[in-house]
């Protein structure tokens, strides 16, 4: 396999570890109650707010909100993104 492809089933299976997680932790929150309240992680949970102060000094407003953007989305569409883009390099560069 090549290094792309690699990558692209390393993120995928990390993503479905991910969402098998927050279900688990869904159900385990239920208790006795009947309301499953499925919480997604996002990187800036993950990463702190501390550590992303570097945003608010990006000098561009476009490129400050597409990070913004970035940084406050699932954690799981960001490791599905990254697998389908990791898909589509090994596709458009070839089998060697």
């Amino acid at each position: 396999m090549a290094a792309f492809s690699t990558i692209g089933i390393i993120l995928m299976v990390c993503a479905g570890i991910l969402f098998a997680y927050q279900v688990m932790s869904a159900f385990l929150g239920m208790g006795t109650s009947d309301d499953f309240l499925y919480e997604n992680i996002r990187l800036e949970e993950v990463v702190g707010e501390s550590t992303l102060n570097w945003i608010d000094s990006i000098s561009s407003p476009s490129i400050q909100g597409f990070a913004e953007t970035v940084i406050s989305m699932p954690l799981i569409v960001l490791l599905l993104s990254g697998a389908i883009l990791a898909f589509l390099i090994y596709m458009f560069k070839g089998h060697k």
